[in-house]
């Protein structure tokens, strides 16, 4: 069933798309919302085809850096959306259309291997070794900050319960992991949702406007340990091995595991964080489904040495976190 866009300002946004494009857009889907307040719709034309048009407020943020990574992504053939035109002053972007095959789809418990990830592994090193030109990097104080996160809204507010010395610990030892790897390029939210299958069967890059420098784990960790099914290590370790191969790196897969798990550190503390935090300050609630499996992907790669912190993760919050949604 099509949803109708049933805002004021959407003659306003028809009639922009239509000055630019030369079509009439003859129907407007709305396709989802995303934590960060960017609305995405798919505008139905006349001559059959579509495009896709993000809005974001622009007093919530602007396009302009992901317009600017978009075009480089095309000039150096990283598989990835076409801007066909846009307006910054209203907050849209109108892109190519690349249809609603994701990786997200595929129902990774059927799943024998994780063969199903090799074209993202496969995009992956291009996109972290390529000369992105005015790109910012992350900073200790950043992470630091993200991390925190799962603290003050996960535990704190939205459980409230509290962990704080053994979390501080975690944070701390975290930093310094992090800062002891490679740093490169980096989606900052490489996982399966944001990896699209274009017409032509070709895997591309979405939502890539968080792009910046920073260690290799955050990446690999957004890829291996998703939001949605178990981690299997053995697995992984022999999907590394590739990895590797790819990005020319002189390294074991021993070796990158442990990137990737300290970079799945502190996103994962950064995730069970974040989702709370959209709760509470837009009421927005339906990711808060996925926080079971977050938590238990965080605890599985937390070190042996945090053993005391894991039974209190498993033993305490879960239950207490599952309770809590369940009441939503």
């Amino acid at each position: 069933m099509t949803t109708w866009i049933n805002r004021a300002y959407n003659k306003v946004w028809i009639k922009n798309i239509t000055n630019k494009l030369g079509y009439d857009a003859t129907e407007i889907e709305a396709l989802k919302l995303e934590a960060s307040g960017r609305e995405y719709y798919r505008l139905h034309l006349n001559n059959k085809e579509s495009l896709v048009l993000c809005y974001l407020d622009p007093a919530l943020g602007s396009h302009k850096k992901f317009v600017r990574l978009s075009e480089f992504l095309q000039r150096e053939n990283i598989p990835s959306p076409k801007i066909i035109s846009h307006d910054l002053e209203i907050g849209v972007t109108v892109q190519q259309d690349l249809g609603d095959e994701a990786l997200i789809d595929i129902d990774m418990s059927k799943e024998a291997s994780l063969d199903v990830l090799d074209d993202a592994i496969s995009i992956l090193p291009k996109l972290q070794q390529a000369m992105i030109p005015q790109l910012s990097s992350l900073d200790s104080s950043l992470l630091s900050n993200q991390m925190d996160m799962m603290k003050e809204f996960f535990l704190d507010r939205f459980l409230k319960i509290s962990l704080e010395s053994e979390l501080d610990d975690l944070r701390d030892e975290a930093l310094e992991k992090l800062e002891d790897q490679p740093w490169m390029n980096c989606h900052f939210d490489f996982e399966r949702r944001n990896l699209h299958y274009n017409k032509d069967k070709q895997l591309c890059i979405i939502d890539f406007q968080d792009l910046t420098h920073g260690p290799i784990g955050i990446d690999l960790a957004g890829i291996f340990i998703d939001h949605y099914y178990p981690i299997h290590k053995k697995e992984i370790l022999n999907k590394l091995d590739l990895y590797n191969k790819i990005s020319n790196l002189d390294v074991s897969s021993l070796d990158t595991y442990e990137w990737l798990r300290w970079g799945g550190i502190q996103r994962g503390m950064r995730i069970l964080g974040t989702l709370p935090y959209i709760y509470f300050n837009s009421g927005r609630s339906y990711r808060l489904k996925d926080l079971p499996q977050i938590l238990d992907n965080f605890i599985e790669i937390l070190p042996n040495h945090y053993a005391s912190l894991k039974s209190e993760l498993r033993n305490n919050v879960k239950p207490e976190m599952v309770s809590r949604i369940n009441q939503l």
